[in-house]
């Protein structure tokens, strides 16, 4: 550490404008203060309602079924989901799924193949949606991208984020999962931005036991480095070691890229390279499967079905969304 670094920890001044010698590899910020993850992103802006829950109608596999869901969030505000449940008795292990930004929610390939091959293999599994996809593509609930400019402002004149909405989804679903007697243990999984929000939420919230990130992004995001503003922590630019290095719950990481672990990487987690398309790959889906047995202390049920099944979206349209837009959650 140079003296002028260590000088500018000590008195906690700005960023001192050093430039590294050119033989030394980049550096990656570390922010010396513990940050409050919930109150940047705004949680506590939010208030949530009491948990309701509609269901609609079974769709029947071999050896579990499929149904849509609906979670009231907020007041008037459900979220749309769907659920995949063994057919044997309970209890079961839970899977909660987040979606990246692939056109689709619950119904896209990266929610429907981990939910289909956990679900065979005796999982109770609940991918929801976000504002803005699927049964919620509406202009009062846009966040995402572009579109969703407008709604993302709302929210941070309100002090709080999209991705604050977001966790509130997933904590519902948590609450879900966790009232119901045939589930005893719960984990986490997500693609890309399903990734970003299943790692923030495994920070902010102790139930799950474990995550799984398939083609992971940097956390938080670098400025210009892509993705999804509703992937961002108001205020908090990353790349930021400090944020990864106190995990502590078991976590794998499986990238699509040949890249190695981000700094900060904690020796909590396991870094996997599967190359491929970004997304939820099969062999990806396959060796998420394996570990998160093995990490809830079950035996490994072997390949996952191939192919994986694929219900249609229309299938899975959920019976209530509510009238709330945005707006309505910061009033």
């Amino acid at each position: 550490m140079s003296i002028v670094l260590a000088l500018w920890l000590a008195v906690g001044c700005g960023e001192p404008e050093v430039e590294a010698p050119p033989s030394t590899p980049p550096t990656v910020e570390v922010i010396p203060e513990t940050r409050d993850l919930a109150s940047a992103l705004g949680m506590e802006k939010l208030h949530r309602a009491p948990l309701a829950i509609r269901e609609g109608a079974v769709l029947p596999y071999p050896t579990y079924t499929v149904r849509p869901v609906s979670l009231e969030v907020f007041d008037d505000f459900w979220i749309s989901g769907a659920l995949w449940l063994p057919s044997a008795e309970g209890p079961h292990p839970g899977l909660l799924v987040a979606h990246g930004h692939f056109g689709e929610g619950k119904s896209s390939g990266e929610s429907q193949a981990p939910a289909h091959a956990m679900a065979a293999r005796g999982w109770a599994v609940l991918a929801l949606d976000t504002p803005g996809v699927e049964e919620s593509n509406v202009p009062h609930r846009q966040i995402h991208h572009e579109a969703g400019a407008k709604g993302r402002d709302l929210l941070l004149a309100a002090g709080t984020s999209a991705m604050a909405v977001q966790l509130h989804g997933l904590q519902a679903g948590l609450d879900f999962l966790e009232r119901r007697p045939d589930v005893n243990q719960i984990a986490l999984t997500g693609a890309s931005g399903g990734a970003v929000q299943s790692l923030f939420l495994l920070k902010l919230d102790p139930r799950p036991a474990a995550a799984v990130l398939a083609s992971p992004v940097s956390m938080p995001r670098k400025e210009g480095s892509g993705g999804c503003a509703c992937d961002a922590i108001p205020g908090w630019t990353g790349p930021d070691a400090s944020f990864l290095a106190d995990l502590k719950r078991p976590t794998l990481w499986l990238s699509e890229l040949d890249q190695a672990a981000p700094p900060g990487f904690p020796s909590s987690a396991t870094w996997e390279v599967h190359a491929g398309p970004h997304g939820y790959s099969v062999p990806m889906v396959q060796r998420a499967a394996s570990w998160l047995d093995q990490q809830l202390k079950r035996p490994d049920a072997g390949p996952i079905p191939n192919p994986i099944p694929h219900t249609p979206s229309t299938s899975l349209v959920s019976p209530e969304i509510g009238a709330a837009g945005l707006g309505g959650l910061v009033r």
